[in-house]
């Protein structure tokens, strides 16, 4: 897998969990809140997790892409957006978010491959990718200043996409989502 298509992957699964609060919370609600956010989430975590995820995508091992693919990574990610059909403010909010954003600033190339794994070679660097992406959008659903009364609900609401998030992207990065029962 590319690491373009792994950020279509990313953005679609956080654009399905901004429709399930937009789908609990009302439009105009989530976008007041997504609003006041932006500036809040950094000074919440005082700029740490932002300098932690910048660190964390740096140090990213990828292989290189293959030689004749020439597609161009930014126009398969903003189709594949497009293809969402955000409202223009959610589309918006989708494009800033932060893990997404250490991708695109990084000095990866965004057709680099993601090692696959296999019973031969082992490969971390995918289970690393989805577990620092699953953290990220914890941290991300976590810190939303939601009213008290619905806190909980919304994050359960919001957190539903990630989960389909990481079981499709293990399979694609052939790894298994679920482990031995001991």
């Amino acid at each position: 897998m590319r690491l373009v298509e792994f950020l279509i992957l990313l953005l679609e699964a956080h654009s399905q969990s901004l429709r399930q609060l937009s789908a609990f919370l009302g439009e105009e609600k989530l976008l007041q809140i997504l609003e006041d956010y932006g500036d809040r989430f950094n000074e919440i975590t005082q700029g740490h997790i932002q300098t932690r995820v910048i660190e964390f995508v740096e140090k990213l091992s990828f292989e290189e892409p293959i030689p004749h693919k020439s597609s161009s990574a930014y126009q398969e990610l903003e189709g594949s957006v497009h293809e969402f059909q955000l409202p223009a403010v959610l589309e918006f909010h989708l494009w800033t978010y932060p893990f997404y954003r250490a991708f695109i600033e990084s000095s990866h190339d965004l057709n680099a491959r993601i090692p696959r794994s296999s019973a031969f070679q082992s490969s971390n660097v995918g289970s690393l990718l989805v577990d620092e992406t699953l953290a990220q959008a914890h941290s991300w659903i976590h810190h939303i200043p939601f009213p008290p009364q619905i806190c909980q609900h919304a994050e359960k609401a919001a957190w539903v996409p990630w989960l389909r998030f990481r079981t499709h992207t293990l399979k694609r990065i052939g790894k298994r989502p679920m482990g031995p029962v001991y």
